[in-house]
């Protein structure tokens, strides 16, 4: 069972202000432990420019258009790309609770630039987050992030990425999100089946997800940057590169973890 906060991707920020004339670039470092003492490790991306965003892990690749309410998400070595519609039309449901954050006075300095230290956390049915971040102000492109994160608040209003909140101002430079299935109720199963689930889940360890920015830059981005490769073929859904890879957002959560999938009891 896959958990992703996005994104919580995140998907987990994005940002808005029109940049005439430079992009923001992001290096990030990703290191994902689910607990099963084989922490996996990723170098991360980001670019944001007026209302899109784009977010390369690997071969994987994900641009977020909020002018044209499009997320398209291609992959190099496939040559292959799916478009679909941002955000996803799915209503936020009842039992989930928008990401709260609270600033903790704390600061840290990372990749140069001072950052101000907030914790959040939500909750989505049984999924319980928990975030530990720090935001900065004066680093390059910190208005980008912070205007397109508005922007992004308003697009995803009512649906169930309005579970990430609105996000603190600035740039986010290291980002801890925790988050651990903490119950299930599936269709069709016995009480003594989910009782049995639950048990398994109150024993797993929850996912841990670290992300720290390494570099943080702005200059101009070519014109091409946020398009889909020439000789890319489009496919739909169920086709070629997963569009959940990277419900990442410019901001927390950063790209999630997994937990092993859950058997069911006999």
């Amino acid at each position: 069972m896959k958990i992703r906060v996005a994104a919580i991707a995140a998907m987990l920020t994005f940002s808005g202000a029109t940049s005439l004339y430079a992009g923001v670039v992001v290096d990030e470092q990703q290191v994902i432990d689910s607990g099963n003492g084989q922490p996996t490790s990723q170098n991360v991306t980001l670019m944001i420019e007026g209302n899109k965003q784009k977010t390369q892990v690997g071969e994987n690749t994900m641009v977020v258009d909020l002018d044209k309410g499009t997320r398209t998400v291609m992959n190099s070595g496939q040559r292959t790309f799916i478009e679909l519609p941002f955000p996803p039309n799915r209503p936020m449901a009842a039992n989930m609770s928008p990401m709260t954050f609270k600033k903790t006075g704390g600061h840290a300095t990372v990749a140069g630039y001072s950052c101000d230290e907030y914790t959040g956390s939500a909750s989505m049915g049984g999924n319980q987050s928990s975030l530990k971040a720090c935001f900065s102000t004066g680093a390059p492109g910190a208005s980008d992030f912070t205007a397109f994160n508005k922007r992004m608040a308003e697009k995803v209003k009512g649906t169930a990425l309005e579970m990430m909140g609105r996000l603190p101002d600035g740039a986010p430079l290291q980002l801890e999100t925790t988050t651990k299935i903490t119950h299930v109720s599936m269709p069709g199963m016995s009480p003594d089946q989910t009782a049995k689930i639950n048990d398994m889940l109150a024993k797993r360890p929850p996912t841990v997800t670290h992300m720290t920015v390494t570099k943080i830059s702005t200059r101009k981005l070519s014109a091409d940057t946020f398009s889909v490769p020439a000789g890319y073929t489009k496919q739909q859904m169920g086709q070629g590169p997963a569009p959940a890879m990277m419900g990442k957002p410019a901001g927390p959560p950063a790209a999630g973890g997994s937990n092993p999938p859950i058997k069911v009891p006999e």
